[in-house]
């Protein structure tokens, strides 16, 4: 399956990654079918939270990649489908202790064969492996800060860090300025600061599942427009047209 990978990423806690993952892939239900949410916010996972459902320890993944059974049956037994979408809850405290970059890699695997968007909730910083695995194989990474001078710096230079030294392109990254009901800094200027496309959600439910919704719209025609252009380019290359 051509599937796509979208992480919400930030480069410090509390930006509220979790709600935006969440609204983001609710929001995606207008569009696509085959939705997974996949909480890899290690020690203090969220996304069950959100949703109202049990976080269970998961060491029969761990087993299941160090054995060499079937991690996709190890994985669906995880899975559990919530507001028409399916949820793959954390890794808690216990399951921090083992897992591993392979681990985590094994389990995004699995997801990426069976469904059309995978939209991981990652743990803030560059200290965890799952953060690590997640942003190596994202599509799209959303880098989730407050609308603040010193949020923005401090994503910026994570940024830097995350392409020069994990050798993620800086051109995966987007921004999203959250809850800019009380911003400091405007999104032009984030923009200047980032050096990457950026988005604002206001502050407030209503305002997010809006802006979430206008977020994957801008993306969805992007998409659309440049399949567009490679169609075109084809086409004029089949006819001898450079």
């Amino acid at each position: 399956m051509n599937s796509k990978i979208i992480s919400f990423w930030s480069a410090r806690g509390s930006t509220g990654k979790t709600t935006l993952a969440a609204a983001f892939a609710l929001a995606l239900k207008k569009y696509k079918k085959d939705i997974v949410v996949a909480d890899f916010k290690e020690v203090t996972p969220h996304v069950h939270k959100y949703f109202g459902i049990e976080l269970r320890d998961k060491s029969n993944i761990y087993e299941a990649v160090e054995n060499g059974s079937s991690i996709a049956d190890a994985v669906n037994e995880h899975l559990q489908k919530k507001q028409g979408i399916w949820i793959l809850t954390g890794f808690g405290i216990n399951d921090f202790t083992k897992f591993e970059e392979k681990h985590f890699s094994a389990v995004l695997e699995v997801l990426k064969n069976e469904f059309e968007y995978v939209v991981i909730d990652t743990s803030a910083g560059i200290f965890f492996s799952s953060t690590y695995t997640a942003l190596k194989n994202s599509d799209v990474i959303f880098a989730v800060t407050a609308p603040t001078v010193w949020n923005i710096e401090d994503t910026a230079q994570m940024i830097d860090f995350v392409s020069n030294r994990w050798g993620v392109e800086k051109e995966k990254f987007k921004a999203i300025l959250n809850a800019v009901g009380k911003e400091e800094i405007d999104t032009s200027t984030a923009e200047k600061i980032l050096e990457i496309e950026t988005f604002s959600v206001r502050y407030g439910q209503k305002n997010i599942l809006r802006d979430v919704g206008k977020i994957i719209e801008f993306l969805f025609k992007k998409d659309t427009e440049k399949t567009i252009d490679i169609k075109r380019a084809e086409e004029a290359k089949s006819f001898g047209v450079n």
